[in-house]
């Protein structure tokens, strides 16, 4: 071998022991100590003070990105199902605000008394909706400034249902149905139809009384029994039934 050549692979194993010995974490911690002098050094001429960040602003700010994760995941959400919650339809309704003023004592009959009635502008068959655009159920029994509201717990309730859509993949639809009173449950749904745990579950559209896009709640689990044409999915609502004080009134004008 040249002596040139054998003088460039030494100079070349000099440089890779010394990066070598660069990266080692004693140099690491060195470099690190020796950064921290200069920005000591040249904070003390220059007469800039330090920022000493507590443990409860470092707590705060963890706490905020992951709030911010969050609302960006609803977000996502929001812009998903935006176009079926403004429908015109659902725009068309009258607002009629109202409380809750008597539960019955047999909790099973899935039903509320509220302070609005017919003098007040509700009509029978009216959709009940909470948060803007929960359906909670429908008005019953009417009188002058009264009505009942019958939640989708009661045992009558049928109605068309569907999954959100999602891009480009068509919706499972179904029929709402309650479940011993204490569930609610989608049924008849072909076998076939894409489900997931997690997918919105809206109101399809029933004439002009139900507009469509009401949020029911989310599909909680599926069932599929085996050799059945069609499968079954929970339904989680977004709301405590006994925890629900006030509540909207949707009438056409």
């Amino acid at each position: 071998m040249k002596k040139r050549n054998v003088i460039a692979l030494s100079i070349l194993g000099v440089i890779i022991i010394a990066l070598g010995f660069f990266a080692t974490p004693l140099m690491r911690h060195a470099r690190a100590r020796t950064w921290d002098m200069w920005v000591i050094i040249t904070a003390r001429v220059f007469g800039i003070k330090g920022i000493d960040i507590s443990e409860d602003a470092l707590a705060t700010t963890e706490r905020l990105t992951m709030e911010n994760i969050r609302l960006k995941a609803e977000l996502s959400d929001y812009r998903h199902l935006k176009d079926q919650l403004g429908a015109p339809v659902f725009d068309g309704f009258q607002k009629i605000p109202a409380q809750v003023i008597a539960r019955p004592i047999d909790t099973l009959n899935s039903s509320y008394v509220i302070n609005k009635g017919v003098a007040d502008g509700v009509p029978s068959g009216a959709p009940v909706v909470i948060r803007g655009s929960i359906l909670l159920g429908f008005t019953r029994e009417l009188s002058e400034h009264s009505a009942i509201v019958q939640t989708l717990f009661h045992p009558s309730t049928s109605l068309t249902v569907e999954t959100a859509r999602h891009e480009e993949e068509d919706p499972a639809r179904g029929l709402l149905v309650s479940r011993y009173q204490t569930s609610l449950a989608m049924e008849t749904i072909p076998r076939d139809a894409l489900l997931k745990e997690g997918q919105y579950i809206i109101t399809s559209a029933k004439g002009s009384e139900v507009p469509y896009g009401m949020i029911i709640g989310t599909v909680a689990s599926i069932l599929r029994p085996e050799n059945e044409a069609y499968q079954t999915a929970v339904v989680d609502v977004p709301y405590d039934a006994d925890e629900i004080d006030a509540l909207t009134v949707l009438s056409l004008p």
